[in-house]
């Protein structure tokens, strides 16, 4: 190997050089997101029932639909809904599963097989598989007050950017469909003897498209279109309608006809106060450049801007600058940390052998983005960290080979004589060493789930570098450090030699004092454990306040509009705010990858509050939700900023589970009420149903049958007063547009009025309501939930500031206990502790891979279980500055700190694995072992306190970065690095010099009688 690689010395430069150009060129076209994308596990099905009350919806569609989706393996969770009139599934996949469209086709035949089961009169069932897509850009066009005016622009604003390369879809919402409103006068109809059928029938017969053939004249071709069709509203209003003795009217005689939105109510946006529709652009994520991709759309919107005039676009979310200034403060990071590693190493190893180690740096960093992006990867913030952890890890290789090739040529080696000593020397040990770093990453990569999905460019990154380090360590760093490093003088003192000397004395003539001094330094840290915050992920560093509002159900959407513009007023009169949007009717639109996408309700809306910078959102959130409580009671509100991690409904989630509906809303309301009193727990609200007021029409039947008609004549006539029936399809325009036939009032009818109405028989005569039925007010349920089949009402809450999801739970549990739930009851949680155990969950069911390799490589460089057991000792020395640095830094312990604890298990093993290979040499060379541990620290003190200087300082820009993501992380790695180095330094040959008493020759021959001096890792 070591001739081979002399020989191809430029060969060997050429490559490097051009995978490092090749690497340049990655970086500038790879795709760039702001976080990493999910597969797409999440989806909704919607049923409609028209008429049919939440109780008929739960037993003949939804528990129908839950039993044949539950009989789908990928099928984790589906949590239904029933309301009136529709079901609603939200459908979550098994995490293993990442062919994704495999698995929806599946829920689908599902789906197939339960409509089978429905009953007569189920409409349209459909399924939602992209419910996690988010929208790179939202445009808000503005500018009319007309809402359909706004919604033609908003749809010409579609169509022109629907050809942007790199866009998945572009979807409208806040617009406006049409109808043309033909409002009977019932009054008129019974005057003149006709029935609202017969007006049905006579507008199906007039609007027909008819073919009229075609007839040849002077050899051509003229085709006849007869005029079948209407052709305006004026040719509607003069449709004849037959009376009974033969005579006709017009159309108009017996109907109002006009042109206007769609009811019931669609949905509404407000950007800023002002009425606009929304143009929501989805990119097609893992091939496009984000950044790139925003340049594109503001160039198309300069084009649009001219031709859509007077109507005005302005951007409300715009997801490529989030891109480019995340990525762009994480590159300032990573060059920070890069040069405050080269000034380290520099002061450590001096100018020549400094300049070797740091060009390794460039070299790694771009060779490993050049085979990322081969790989299909994606730049996001998450790849960049897994980069910045690995900088001061990947230089270690190189900072051992140097060293060792330095210490050759100043004992007289010749050049090629030390570089191939020191490949012969390192190439094993090295090996060894960096696979146990790679086994300490192996559980994180090969974990599955929401969470390792969203981390998992971390552990890609940091193996990828590692490995591409220990190939240059052993090929290109040799080739250069014996190429330009020079022997130094003798007498030389090294810097560090002192300290190395006191620590070598210290574990050579006091082991025993060393070993119980960190056992109390283990303890003492382990009873900070209390004082630390849990926390599964933070929240979002962004400046908005996002306020989710809910009104009772039944609630028209005009009343939950009137609310939420009372509330937005308010806010503005807030200094922090500086832009406010509001949707009504659905929650608008997921412009944040953690934000939950809801079914549109009348009852629902959302503000998204825009703030000067994040720390105005605390203020803003707390006057918020005192001014809510205080002043509109009749709101139930949530108040927050954006979270991290994978998206959940709220940090704390109750389930509350029993077969008896009193008794489950008896549980529920106990937990409500004990949330509601834990301390930490804020905007405390449950689903639990509270019923809406309906009117039961009784039929008489033996009435009714002597005036020919039945109970389906009344609810159709009631459906048609209210909602309406579609009579014709008006197909004069792109789009055609429903002729709806109904009352004038509509759904605005009043109770005395729909009493009033006349219903049809089969020979088109009146009979009023009155005579065939009576009325009856009722309680209805509101709305039913089932959980995988089961019953259930969920209890939410969010956190105050400084409290986390242990906290609040913990108050529950105790609270429960001294009053226990009815019997037969059972809680589970959601939200943050659910997501916590099962991102734990999946790191220890990888976790036994990464143990099993670890203790392979330890293993194999050893060959000795006493020293992997004292190497392994070295893991619960890092618990004495983990625990005390996240408390006195103030950063909660949670997902990220747990990739921090990862990173440092990797590293804390490879400095004892560079001291007890060290120690073996010498008792191999016939070194009593207290001379051994004493050398082996004197010899082994430089490398690792220059090994966790750069770790330490290349992360001490994201330690003190502005993101809420990282610094518990960076600080869980850096204190723990810092007392686990001074510890494994006194501790590991402290154990050492106890238990191990006689030499064990080593089991690898190659690594024998080499010199001492020499040896690194």
């Amino acid at each position: 190997m070591i001739r081979a690689l002399l020989g191809c010395r430029r060969l060997l430069g050429m490559v490097v050089v051009m995978l490092c150009l090749l690497g340049y060129a990655a970086y500038n076209t790879m795709p760039r997101q702001e976080d990493p994308s999910f597969p797409q596990r999440a989806g909704l099905i919607s049923v409609n029932y028209p008429g049919a009350s939440a109780d008929a919806v739960e037993r003949l569609v939804l528990r129908p639909l839950a039993d044949e989706l539950l009989q789908v393996e990928e099928v984790n969770v589906a949590s239904g809904t029933a309301r009136t009139g529709v079901a609603l599934v939200r459908i979550r996949l098994e995490d293993s599963i990442y062919d994704t469209d495999a698995a929806w086709d599946r829920v689908r035949q599902a789906m197939d097989r339960a409509r089978s089961e429905f009953p007569e009169g189920v409409g349209q069932m459909a399924l939602d598989d992209r419910l996690i897509d988010i929208p790179a850009v939202v445009l808000a066009v503005g500018g009319s007050p007309s809402v359909t005016a706004l919604s033609a622009a908003a749809e010409k604003v579609k169509h022109a950017l629907s050809s942007v390369p790199g866009v998945s879809r572009v979807e409208l919402e806040g617009d406006v469909s049409e109808q043309i409103t033909l409002a009977l006068d019932d009054a008129a109809l019974y005057r003149l003897g006709i029935s609202p059928a017969a007006v049905l029938n006579t507008l199906a017969n007039r609007n027909q498209i008819t073919p009229g053939g075609f007839v040849v004249s002077d050899g051509r071709r003229l085709s006849i279109l007869p005029n079948s069709e209407f052709a305006d509203l004026d040719a509607i209003r003069a449709t004849p309608i037959a009376l009974p003795d033969g005579s006709q009217v017009p159309l108009a005689a017996a109907a109002d006809i006009w042109r206007g939105p769609a009811e019931p109510r669609e949905p509404e946006t407000w950007a800023d106060g002002e009425r606009v529709v929304l143009v929501s652009v989805i990119m097609r994520e893992g091939s496009t450049d984000a950044i790139s991709f925003g340049r594109n759309i503001r160039a198309h919107l300069d084009r649009i801007r001219p031709e859509i005039a007077p109507f005005a676009v302005e951007e409300m979310f715009f997801q490529p600058d989030q891109v480019s200034d995340r990525l762009d403060n994480l590159a300032w990071s990573l060059l920070a940390s890069v040069a405050i590693i080269i000034a380290v190493v520099f002061l450590g190893m001096g100018l020549r052998m400094g300049l070797l180690v740091a060009s390794i740096l460039p070299m790694v960093t771009l060779i490993s983005i050049g085979l990322y992006d081969f790989g299909g990867g994606v730049l996001h913030q998450i790849a960049v960290i897994g980069m910045v952890i690995s900088l001061g890890i990947l230089i270690d290789n190189a900072i051992v080979v140097v060293e060792n090739i330095q210490t050759r040529l100043d004992q007289g080696f010749e050049r090629l004589d030390s570089l191939a000593g020191a490949i012969r020397e390192l190439a094993g040990p090295l090996g060894a060493s960096t696979g146990t770093t790679l086994a300490a990453f192996a559980p994180l990569l090969l974990s599955k789930g929401g969470t390792a999905d969203f981390t998992r460019g971390i552990p890609v990154m940091i193996m990828l570098t590692l490995s591409v380090s220990y190939l240059l360590a052993i090929s290109v760093v040799p080739l250069l450090a014996a190429r330009f490093l020079r022997p130094r003088q003798l007498g030389t003192r090294d810097r560090m030699a002192g300290l190395a000397e006191t620590l070598g004395r210290l574990v050579s003539t006091m082991p025993k004092t060393l070993v119980i001094a960190s056992a109390v330094m283990v303890a003492a840290s382990l009873l900070l454990t209390p004082f630390l915050k849990l926390q599964f992920f933070p929240n979002a560093d962004r400046p908005q306040v996002i306020v989710e509002m809910y009104m009772p159900e039944g609630t028209h959407q005009s009343r939950t509009s009137e609310v939420s513009e009372r509330l937005e007023r308010a806010i503005r009169t807030q200094s922090e705010t500086v832009k406010v949007h509001r949707f009504v009717g659905f929650t608008g639109p997921s412009f944040y990858y953690n934000l939950l996408r809801y079914p549109q309700a009348p009852n629902r809306g959302r503000l998204v509050v825009e703030t000067p910078d994040l720390e105005a959102t605390g203020g803003l959130v707390r006057w918020i939700r005192n001014y809510a409580a205080t002043e509109m009671p009749e709101l139930d509100l949530t108040v927050g900023v954006l979270g991290q991690g994978p998206p959940r409904a709220a940090p704390v989630e109750v389930r509350v589970y029993h077969v008896n509906d009193e008794q489950r809303a008896e549980a529920t309301e106990q937990v409500y009420q004990a949330l509601r009193h834990s301390p930490g727990a804020v905007d405390v609200r449950h689903d639990r149903d509270l019923g809406v007021p309906s009117i039961a029409i009784n039929v008489n039947d033996g009435i009714a049958a002597r005036y020919g008609v039945n109970r389906s004549d009344v609810a159709q006539s009631l459906y048609g007063q209210s909602f309406g029936v579609v009579a014709e399809q008006y197909r004069q325009e792109e789009d055609p547009i429903p002729m709806v036939l109904r009352s004038r009032e509509g759904t605005d009818l009043s109770l005395s009025r729909l009493l009033s109405i006349n219903i049809y028989n089969d020979r088109g005569e009146a009979v009023p309501l009155s005579a065939l039925a009576t009325t009856e007010t009722t309680w209805e349920p509101a709305a039913r939930y089932l959980r995988n089949g089961v019953p259930v009402n969920t209890v939410t809450s969010n956190l105050g500031e400084g409290h986390s999801f242990s906290d609040v739970l913990a108050s529950l549990e105790e609270t429960l206990a001294n009053k226990p739930l009815p019997a037969g009851s059972r809680i589970e949680y959601g939200g943050d502790a659910e997501g916590s155990g099962d991102a734990n969950s999946a790191i220890l069911t990888t976790a036994p891979v990464g143990i099993l390799l670890l203790l392979f490589f330890l293993l194999l460089q050893f060959n000795s279980f006493r020293r992997v057991g004292i190497i392994l000792l070295t893991v619960p020395l890092a618990t004495v500055g983990i625990f005390p640095g996240l408390v006195l830094s103030g950063s909660p312990f949670g997902f990220q700190s747990l990739l921090g604890v990862i990173a440092l298990v990797g590293i804390v093993v490879n400095n004892a694995i560079v001291l007890l290979d060290v120690m073996d040499r010498q008792l191999e060379a016939g070194a009593n072992i207290a001379d051994a541990v004493r050398i082996a620290v004197e010899q082994r003190t430089r490398p690792i306190l220059l090994t966790t200087a750069t770790t330490v300082a290349g992360l001490l820009p994201l330690a003190f970065s502005s993101s809420t993501l990282w610094p518990p992380m960076a600080w869980a790695i850096i204190s723990g690095l810092l007392a686990s180095t001074v510890l494994t330094l006194l501790v590991v040959p402290a154990l050492c010099r106890m238990v191990i008493r006689a030499p064990e020759p080593r089991s690898n021959p190659h690594q024998q009688t080499v010199e001492a001096t020499s040896v690194a890792k």
